[in-house]
């Protein structure tokens, strides 16, 4: 019993044990492509493109988690792009964690040059730079140091007693990625990439003296399309994570079903799953129409620790893409889409 309350206390207060300086995650991760790498900016099928990203996380134990994503990036394509075109987008993420709310705005510039090696073979890199924010609120969190002896009740007018001399502070981020394509025909393509975040480690506390560094996130990414038949492709996606001692691995896949190929009329239905390994698994649905893209997944928490009191519901995640195309491909090249 005494164990089982200790879990839940360090859940209650997770982002001020070391997981404070950890980045928030997507089970999805495929769909926020400059979240995990800014070489990624203008590697799809179109010329604009704008990402909304929503996730929400254990409202049922109840210390909500939720993450929010908002994503712009474009292509500036010359006339001829024999040797390759610049990128950029705009990210603004928000993320609430936890009992403390501990809050993170951010708001982050990312630009990418992709480089044709051969029509079938692109190497891009990217840097991204921004701004970010982080707080907490007492409001809803007890200390010892509330506890009166002598009247033996508890005061919060007495102060938590922690050496908070700030409850909000602001850093710079950086980033930068390199990203491998092979696009054997439209449908059938492998990327490979890796990027690393918080280049400078900027330091994270709130008592504004000690020096305690953002870790640098490093990660590495794949995913590989395959034509299958007219109506149907498979798709394997992989993220490895690392962040000082932590390490998050994801594994997933979905197949997609072509339901209409005509242009303009433009509908298919993907279904998959996704593994986050020793923490949960996530089904997923989505539907594409055209150049609109609509993913859900729902998080099942596996981690025992965790689904204990969660009952192994972790929240659901959705993205919305819209994708504007305003010129053709250009020879045989055309890039596929990343779902």
């Amino acid at each position: 019993m005494k164990k089982n309350i200790l879990h839940l206390i360090l859940f209650l207060f997770l982002p001020f044990t070391g997981l404070m300086a950890q980045d928030f995650h997507y089970s999805q991760f495929y769909n926020e492509p400059l979240n995990f790498n800014p070489s990624l900016a203008g590697m799809y099928d179109g010329d604009k493109r704008f990402i909304l990203s929503l996730r929400d996380q254990y409202r049922s134990i109840p210390v909500p988690y939720s993450t929010f994503s908002l994503n712009y990036d474009m292509k500036f394509l010359p006339q001829r792009p024999k040797k390759g075109f610049f990128s950029a987008g705009v990210i603004f993420n928000y993320d609430r964690q936890g009992s403390s709310a501990l809050t993170l705005y951010n708001l982050n510039l990312a630009g990418s040059y992709t480089y044709y090696l051969t029509p079938q073979h692109l190497i891009s890199g990217g840097g991204l730079i921004g701004f970010s924010n982080r707080g907490f609120s007492e409001d809803n969190l007890s200390w010892d140091n509330y506890w009166d002896p002598v009247r033996e009740t508890v005061d919060p007018t007495l102060g938590s007693g922690e050496p908070f001399e700030r409850y909000r502070f602001s850093f710079l981020e950086t980033g930068a990625g390199v990203n491998y394509r092979f696009q054997h025909s439209v449908r059938n393509s492998l990327m490979l990439g890796a990027s690393a975040f918080h280049l400078t480690q900027p330091s994270q506390n709130f008592s504004g003296v000690t020096v305690d560094p953002l870790d640098i996130r490093l990660s590495l990414m794949a995913i590989a399309n395959v034509k299958l038949t007219k109506e149907l492709d498979i798709q394997g996606q992989f993220l490895y994570q690392k962040q000082d001692v932590y390490k998050e691995t994801v594994l997933g896949g979905f197949i997609k079903l072509y339901i209409n190929n005509k242009l303009g009329k433009q509908l298919s239905l993907n279904l998959g799953l996704m593994n986050r390994f020793g923490e949960g698994i996530a089904p997923k649905i989505a539907v594409e129409y055209n150049s609109w893209y609509v993913g859900l997944n729902y998080d099942v928490v596996t981690k025992k620790d965790l689904s204990e009191y969660s009952n192994y519901r972790g929240g659901p995640e959705i993205h919305l893409k819209y994708v504007i195309k305003n010129v053709k491909p250009f020879g045989e090249f055309k890039i596929c889409p990343i779902y």
